[in-house]
Order: C-alpha cells, then sequence, then structure tokens
C-alpha cells in the first residue's frame, strides 16, 4: 500500500509539472504545498550563488524533489559539493565518540583488530579511557568480524578486549609487530556526541607550542584568545598547529587566528580579498591582520608556522594556509588537503524549517591567489598510520605527525624536494592491511563560511 501511495504521488508530480501552465493558466499556487521548498531554494541561488548563471532554466527543473536532491540538480559543475541544504535542527546521532581503522588479523581473513585513532572528549569512549593508538580485539567476547564491527558504532554497553601493539623478534631472529591484551574495558551506551574545537594544547620542550583545532567555532574564539596569551606567557618561538581534522568553520576565526599567529609588524595588513558574483558585487571586501580582535588574547609574532594536514583539512583551514603563505614560511607535515577555495553562506527560512548554504564568493590571499582546488601538498609526507608505535594520543612528542614537525624544527629531520606522496595506505612491520576506516560524524560544519 505504501509503495502504491509513492507512486501516486510521482504520477501527480510528474501530471502536476505538464500542467502548471497549461491552458495559458499559471498553476504554481496550486502546488506551491508541495513546491514551495524547492522554489524558495531556486530564488536564493539565483540571486546568491557564486555561479548563478548555471542553473538551469525554470522550465527544464521539478520542483517537487526533496531538497538535496533538487539542489544536486542546479549546482555548478564548478561546485565539488560545496553547496549544502540541511534541516535548521539536524541533531548529532548517537556514537561511541571513537574513529577506528579496521586491520585483517594475521593468518584470520575473516576477523579483524580495530586501531583507535581518535577519541573525542567527554564521549562515551573517552569516559571508559580508551586512547588513539590502543586496539580493539574483540567486543563482547568475540572477534571482530564484517557482521559484528556494526557494535562499535552505537548500542548498549559493550565489553571491550584492549590490545597493545609492541615489536618481539621471531624465530628467524627477525623483528615483527604484535598486537597483545593487556585488559578489558566496559564501553558505556552510545549517545549524542559533539566533537570539541580544541582537543589537545601544549608548551613542549625547547618552547614549542601545540594546538590540535579541530574546527574554526566562533563559540571557542574566547578559548583561543586565551591560549594566544599562554603561549605568549610560556616564550613560544616556534609554533605546531594540527589541523588534520579540521574540515573547516568560519571566516572570523580564521581571521583570529591568522593574526594571533602573524608577524607583529604584519598587523594591518590585508589578510583576504572576498570576491562574489556579478549581481552582489556590492559585497566585495577585504580582510585584514585585526589587532582590535586581539581583547584579551595576544600576537605571536611568529616568523614561521608548522601545520599538520591531512585529506580532511580543508575550507577554513585551508584559507588560513593561503592567507599566510604571502607573510610568513608556513611548512606543511601530513598530507595532501582537500582543496576548498571558496565560500558558503547560510540562509535559513523558518517556514520551511531548511538551511541552505550557496557557495557565494571566492577568497583571494594578499596577492590575488587561490589555486588550491586540488589541495595543498605536504612539505615533508607523513603517514600517520605508518609506524603503530607512533599513534599516540595528540599532543605526545613521540606521535608520527607531530614527531616529524619537531624533527624539523631542529634540524634533525631535512625538508626534501618536492616528490610524490607515499601510498596512503599504511604497511608497518606487521604487514597487516588496513580494510576500513570509520570515522564519528562530525558536529561541526565543514568548508569556509561567512556569517
Amino acid at each position: 500500500m505504501k509503495r502504491r501511495n509513492i507512486q501516486l504521488f510521482l504520477l501527480l508530480g510528474i501530471l502536476a509539472l505538464t500542467s502548471l501552465f497549461s491552458c495559458g493558466v499559471d498553476r504554481w499556487p496550486e502546488y506551491y504545498k508541495w513546491t514551495g521548498r524547492d522554489l524558495w531554494i531556486d530564488s536564493v541561488m539565483r540571486e546568491e550563488y557564486l555561479w548563478f548563471e548555471d542553473i538551469p532554466n525554470t522550465k527544464d527543473l521539478n520542483y517537487f524533489l526533496e531538497p538535496d536532491a533538487f539542489l544536486k540538480k542546479i549546482i555548478s559543475p564548478l561546485d565539488k559539493g560545496y553547496s549544502s541544504v540541511d534541516t535548521l535542527y539536524a541533531t548529532p546521532l548517537p556514537s561511541y565518540g571513537f574513529d577506528y581503522t579496521l586491520y585483517s588479523i594475521v593468518g584470520n581473513d575473516t576477523a579483524f583488530n580495530a586501531l583507535i585513532t581518535y577519541v573525542i572528549p567527554g564521549s562515551p569512549a573517552a569516559e571508559v579511557g580508551l586512547k588513539r593508538g590502543e586496539w580493539i580485539m574483540k567486543v563482547n567476547d568475540d572477534f571482530i568480524t564484517k557482521k559484528t564491527e556494526e557494535l562499535l558504532k552505537e548500542g548498549e554497553n559493550r565489553k571491550l578486549l584492549m590490545g597493545e601493539y609492541s615489536t618481539q623478534e621471531n624465530e628467524a631472529g627477525e623483528t615483527e609487530g604484535v598486537i597483545t591484551s593487556y585488559g578489558e574495558a566496559n564501553l558505556p551506551a552510545a549517545r549524542p556526541v559533539e566533537d570539541v574545537a580544541i582537543p589537545a594544547y601544549d608548551v613542549l620542550t625547547g618552547g614549542v607550542g601545540y594546538l590540535a583545532y579541530n574546527s574554526f567555532s566562533t563559540e571557542d574564539n574566547s578559548e583561543l584568545l586565551r591560549l594566544s596569551q599562554y603561549y605568549k606567557e610560556n616564550n613560544v618561538k616556534e609554533f605546531v598547529l594540527d589541523l588534520r581534522y579540521n574540515a573547516g568553520g568560519a571566516m572570523d576565526c580564521v581571521q583570529l587566528l591568522a593574526t594571533i599567529l602573524a608577524p607583529a609588524d604584519k598587523l594591518g595588513s590585508t589578510l583576504a580579498s572576498l570576491e562574489y558574483s556579478l549581481k552582489q558585487m556590492s559585497k566585495d571586501r577585504e580582510l585584514t591582520f585585526d589587532d582590535q580582535l586581539l581583547q584579551g588574547g595576544s600576537n605571536l609574532n611568529l616568523s614561521k608556522v608548522y601545520i599538520l594536514t591531512s585529506s580532511t583539512t580543508a575550507g577554513a583551514a585551508e584559507m588560513l594556509i593561503n592567507c599566510l603563505k604571502p607573510y610568513m614560511t608556513v611548512v606543511l607535515v601530513g598530507a595532501t588537503t582537500k582543496g576548498e577555495n571558496v565560500a558558503t553562506a547560510s540562509f535559513s527560512s523558518d517556514k520551511f524549517q531548511w538551511v541552505l548554504r550557496p557557495v557565494v564568493c571566492e577568497v583571494f590571499n594578499s596577492e590575488g591567489k587561490a589555486d588550491y582546488s586540488t589541495g595543498f601538498t605536504a612539505d615533508y609526507a607523513v603517514n600517520s598510520l605508518q609506524d603503530f608505535a607512533k599513534v599516540l594520543p595528540l599532543g605526545d612528542p613521540n606521535e608520527e605527525m607531530l614527531s616529524a614537525a619537531l624533527g624539523i624544527i631542529d634540524g634533525s629531520i631535512v625538508l626534501p624536494e618536492p616528490e610524490p606522496e607515499p601510498d596512503p595506505e599504511p604497511e608497518p612491520e606487521t604487514q597487516m592491511k588496513a580494510v576500513k576506516s570509520m570515522k564519528v560524524k562530525r558536529t561541526f560544519r565543514n568548508g569556509l563560511i561567512i556569517k
């Protein structure tokens, strides 16, 4: 019966589309209860969208589609999924609050060990003490298989058999990696979990500041200002900014963080220029390194910054990299970034309870450059899961990516000439192959967002 109703609705939609202007009579109002949301999306896009010229003619569009499907029909080929539409009151999904990567157990193609790669502070996983670099070997006394993997994502309490990585010498005298159990953990039930913008920070030996920054979130600007003062008081001269999990956020935060990091004599200089469509040229403007933003914080007056990157690093994070480059040395350690060089803005409808985020402008640095649509290539390529012994909590000086940055700072690692990046699939000494990675759904907005 349900399928018949759906088919009937689709048939009515098709008939309605063919008769909206039948006999020269405008029948849009008659069908507005079904087409209103899409008509609202269409009107905003034609006025605000950077590539509004690429939107198809009205007569070629189906206004009976769901909002996300309709948006896909009208965006430009230049829009690589940057524009989005969502319900106004989207909520986080239940989760245990950790990311993991599965590896086949040597000699057993059907069972896996799960390497924990990130733990959200305050999540069920954090409450029970799970840490990045630990292994889950069994769930509820059973090996992890394709059928039981779902037990790692959400649900009730789980009993976990935990393991740790070490090396030992085999009978042939060769060193090999092994994972051995060391105890159990009782994972609490899943619940809606929100990530934090700043999961770790420190001042390391030698006066090196470290900041893991997961999102350019305006709600955390006061904490960012507090930390800038903390780094200043600790006489930080070198700085490692960890953006490996940062998929973007608010442009206001980019301006603030750039002002904190930049050389003091560059305050007041142009940070970026925003260029809108021909319809919205009056909105074109420049952003500066604005010392008025530093109330309660400090400028660190750095000449160089080391940024840890991954394929997740995108949007606002890439804007920061691009806009700092004309003024200071930016050393990228990790992997090529995503490549998202445009900005979106939010338009909400209380009537339809949806929010539309179309691309509205291009963002250039002070040299007029925004040529990173394929991402920024790392100056020193690092696979963060290459060596299991170095998969450690964020901020640990021995963690793979951070230790590489520290090696560049102290001179023990020399930056190579640009060359192709290594295979992203880790091949550690255990010769275990990664078969699947899983990430919790982030609660932060992606991309580069203008208020």
